[in-house]
C-alpha cells in the first residue's frame, strides 16, 4: 500500500500557509498574482485529502482551527527541508559541497560575530557556501526549528522549542567602554567616576547588554546621561566615533574597534560579560559546517587569545 504522505501536494501546502501568514484568502491570492477562487479551491482540496477542517470562519476573519495550527506546523518545516534542498543543489552547482545557513541576533556586535565565523569559515574552505541572516532572536529561532536557518548566534537563551533546541556556549568577553577623542578631553577622573554627567549611548531596553549596564551602574552609584538607544551596533560605533556619547562593546575586538573607529577604550567593566551563544538542532548538529563552528565551545578565550597576540 502506497503511504498517504506521498500524495500530499506542496502547492497545496504553499497557499494554505500564505493564507495564514498573509491574514486572509484575499490577500493571499493577490501576493500568488491568482484569483480569489483559484487559492478557496487548493484550501478545500486540502481539506479534503486530510480530511480535516483547517480554517473556522469568525465574523469577516478566518481563524485557524486546532488542526490548521498543526498543518500549518509541519508546513513551515517543509518548506524548510525544501528550500535547504534548493540551496544545497545551487552549491553543489557551484562546485561546493557544504551550506551554512547562518541566523544573527540583531543585538550582537557583528565584529565579534565575525570572530565567531573565523574558525569555521577557515575550517571549510571552498567547499562551503555560506548565508547569514539578521533578524530578532524569536524569529529566528523559529526559521531555526522549521529548518530554514542551521545555527542560531545569540546573546541570550529563550523558553520557546526548547525541547527541539540545544545552546552552547561559544565565547565570552568582559565589556570595555570607548569614547571618541574630542569626548574624552571632557571627561573627569579615572574610570568609571569619569561616566558621571558624562554622555552615554547604549542598546534597546530588551537587550541583556543593556540590563547588566544598568545594573553595573546602579551597583558603581553612577550617574551618566543617556542620550540615546541604538539597536544596531554598527550605528551605535558611529555615533560614538563623532563623539554623541561613550559606547560599550566586547573587549575582544576592542583593537578592531579603536583602529576602525579611531576611538579610545577607557575601561572595563569586568563584572559585565559580552557572550555569544550557538542555538542549533539535531538535525543542524550533523552538518559539518556547524560542527566546526561548535568546535570553538570548548576553548572559548582561544579566539581573544589569537586577537591579542595579533595587536
Amino acid at each position: 500500500m502506497t503511504d498517504k504522505w506521498m500524495w500530499l501536494n506542496y502547492h497545496h501546502l504553499l497557499y494554505f500557509a500564505l493564507v495564514v501568514e498573509e491574514g486572509g484568502i484575499a490577500a493571499a491570492a493577490a501576493r500568488l498574482g491568482v484569483s480569489h477562487p483559484t487559492i478557496s479551491e487548493q484550501i478545500k482540496r486540502l481539506e479534503a485529502q486530510l480530511k480535516v477542517q483547517l480554517f473556522e470562519r469568525r465574523g469577516r476573519r478566518l481563524q485557524l482551527t486546532e488542526d490548521g495550527k498543526l498543518v500549518h506546523d509541519h508546513a513551515k518545516e517543509l518548506f524548510g527541508v525544501g528550500a535547504a534542498l534548493m540551496e544545497a543543489i545551487e552549491a553543489r552547482r557551484l562546485g561546493r559541497n557544504l551550506v551554512a545557513r547562518i541566523g544573527v541576533d540583531s543585538v550582537l556586535a557583528k565584529l565579534l560575530v565575525r570572530q565567531i565565523l573565523a574558525p569555521m569559515l577557515d575550517a571549510t574552505g571552498t567547499d562551503l557556501q555560506f548565508r547569514c541572516v539578521e533578524d530578532e532572536r524569536e524569529y529566528l529561532i523559529e526559521k531555526l526549528v522549521t529548518r530554514r536557518l542551521d545555527v542560531v548566534l545569540t546573546d541570550a537563551t529563550t523558553e520557546l522549542h526548547e525541547s527541539s533546541v540545544q545552546t552552547d556556549l561559544l565565547m565570552t568577553s568582559p565589556i570595555a567602554f570607548f569614547a571618541a577623542p574630542i569626548l574624552q578631553e571632557r571627561l573627569h577622573g579615572a574610570f568609571p567616576a569619569c561616566l558621571n554627567d558624562a554622555p552615554l549611548l547604549v542598546p534597546l531596553a530588551m537587550t541583556r547588554l543593556r540590563r547588566d549596564i544598568e545594573r553595573w551602574i546602579v551597583d558603581l552609584d553612577l550617574h551618566p546621561r543617556i542620550v540615546g538607544e541604538v539597536a544596531d551596533s554598527g550605528l551605535l560605533k558611529a555615533l560614538g566615533q563623532d563623539g554623541r556619547g561613550i559606547f560599550a562593546m566586547p573587549s575582544a575586538v576592542a583593537g578592531e574597534i579603536e583602529r576602525q573607529y579611531g576611538v579610545t577604550r577607557i575601561g572595563n567593566a569586568e563584572n559585565i560579560e559580552a557572550r555569544v551563544l550557538a542555538m542549533t538542532t539535531d538535525v543542524s548538529r550533523d552538518n559539518p559546517a556547524i560542527k566546526a563552528l561548535l568546535a570553538v565551545r570548548s576553548r572559548p578565550d582561544s579566539m581573544q587569545r589569537k586577537k591579542r597576540s595579533r595587536e
